[in-house]
């Protein structure tokens, strides 16, 4: 059960792909501080779900397809977003990405 849920928002080929065609779209139209908030809640419910399914609860088997989608549209737009990000804007992030790693670790 570990292998299903470990992956979070990490860019797979074809988000990547998606995020050439549509990166200029989803940086001119959105906030990166609206973004970080989102992708804060994200790494906050999939923890919350991993460790549902690592007590053996099968219901977080369903909540991940649900966060699986999440994490590909996060994906797409915070690919390469340091390079858009304000100084502190990038410090958050990296903040995020550091509780996200730090949890799985713990858990």
């Amino acid at each position: 059960m570990v292998a299903f849920l470990i992956g979070g928002v990490c860019p797979t080929a074809s988000a990547m792909e998606n995020n050439k065609t549509a990166k200029s779209e989803i940086i001119a139209g959105d906030d990166w501080d609206k973004i970080l908030n989102e992708y804060e809640k994200y790494v906050d419910q999939y923890i919350k779900t991993y460790k549902k399914a690592m007590s053996g609860d099968m219901s977080a088997l369903s909540e991940y397809v649900e966060l699986a989608e999440k994490a590909q549209k996060l994906a797409e737009k915070l690919e390469n977003a340091e390079e858009e990000m304000t100084a502190a804007q990038v410090k958050r992030y990296a903040k995020i990405n550091e509780k996200f790693a730090k949890a799985l670790k713990n858990l």
